[in-house]
């Protein structure tokens, strides 16, 4: 999903390219599955969040700062969601999180 045929979420998407790949696959995936269904207000606070400049963005969408913002505090939960809701349920799922001995068996 593109965005073709939509001037708005065509101009968003070329907006969500900051030069910082984490940061830019983080706002094209909300952009490419949340952005479709969601309110005009949440919609809004998008708009409003990529007028931020490049390194108070960085901050907030990888997790080096806070904003006081709550839309902000919500939409940045909503695009950071560690899973995106993306991934299977299906077996487990190695994010280098888990302890010594919580990680998953490897079969020979």
């Amino acid at each position: 999903m593109q965005g073709h045929g939509d001037p708005e979420r065509s101009r968003l998407r070329w907006r969500c390219r900051r030069g910082m790949k984490e940061l830019d696959l983080l706002l094209e995936r909300y952009l490419d599955r949340r952005w479709p269904t969601a309110p005009e207000a949440r919609r809004a606070a998008f708009r409003r969040l990529l007028e931020l400049p490049d390194p108070e963005l960085a901050a907030l969408c990888l997790g080096r700062g806070v904003t006081p913002v709550t839309e902000f505090a919500e939409l940045i939960a909503e695009i950071t969601d560690p899973a995106g809701r993306e991934l299977s349920a299906e077996g487990a799922v190695y994010r280098g999180d888990f302890g010594r001995n919580d990680r998953p068996e490897r079969e020979p």
